[in-house]
């Protein structure tokens, strides 16, 4: 059996699958990108996977004791490769403690966004050039039930990549909370204008708060800057309070806006 699925290679919710599909009888044999190989067995087998480096991976067949290597699925994130096991022993039949996998899960959830949504905008594009292109050749001649089912078949799969690129942002979300790693994502910005500071903000003591940027200052004490964060305007000025003369005056003011997808 061979099934398809769009899934975080090593996740908690793949293993729950896998484990689902081994209760009904059917055992992983190898993963081929987003394809899965299953043979029928009669044996109760419990599914694990681990992240383990390439050049380890050659060593584990050797290895077999209670676990059996099922397949491995090498990363494009890293090198390692995600390594499948079964074991039909009666002790090992329990599901394990969750293994906080999450920041190698996020680099891997990453890459998985950036795929589908690379997938849904050329054929977006390529389809709308195709559908223009067809009209202008035949000068509109395409019969209205064809023209309707090209298109209506056109906006299905769009929308069936769009959601599946929805759904993996989904676990990028989760996972950039998860490890409070938000590198590359898209965060709202606040403006900090300060009077009466006597230098430049030492934004070092502040970095926890998020990413600061100097946008410009005067020569009577005024500064403002842009820090990119999920904190919210009372957070920034507290914080900024706490390393700051007394006689400062801290503003901060947030900015309203949609955020991309790239947002979390």
């Amino acid at each position: 059996m061979r099934r398809y699925r769009t899934m975080i290679k090593g996740s908690s919710k793949e293993l729950t699958w896998l484990n689902q599909l081994a209760a009904k009888g059917w055992l992983l044999t190898q993963v081929h990108g987003n394809w899965y190989d299953f043979d029928r067995t009669t044996a109760h087998y419990r599914i694990f996977s681990e992240y383990v480096p390439n050049e380890l991976v050659p060593t584990l067949a050797a290895h077999e004791r209670v676990f059996k290597v099922l397949a491995a699925a090498p990363l494009a994130v890293a090198a390692v490769q995600v390594v499948y096991t079964g074991s039909s022993a009666p002790k090992m039949q329990q599901p394990r403690v969750n293994r906080q996998d999450a920041p190698l899960q996020l680099k891997i959830a990453v890459a998985m966004r950036a795929h589908d949504l690379n997938v849904m905008n050329v054929f977006f594009f390529v389809g709308l050039v195709f559908i223009i292109t067809a009209i202008f050749l035949t000068n509109d001649g395409i019969p209205n039930a064809v023209g309707e089912v090209i298109l209506d078949t056109w906006l299905l799969i769009v929308v069936i990549l769009a959601i599946r690129a929805i759904r993996v942002h989904f676990d990028v979300s989760r996972l950039r909370r998860a490890t409070q790693n938000y590198d590359g994502a898209w965060l709202p910005t606040k403006h900090v204008f300060l009077k009466k500071l006597p230098a430049e903000l030492e934004t070092e003591k502040v970095d926890s708060i998020g990413a600061w940027q100097l946008v410009g200052h005067d020569k009577k004490g005024f500064y403002w800057y842009d820090v990119r964060t999920l904190a919210s305007e009372s957070e920034v000025r507290a914080a900024v309070k706490t390393i700051v003369p007394v006689e400062t005056t801290v503003t901060v003011v947030g900015t309203l806006g949609l955020a991309p997808i790239g947002y979390f």
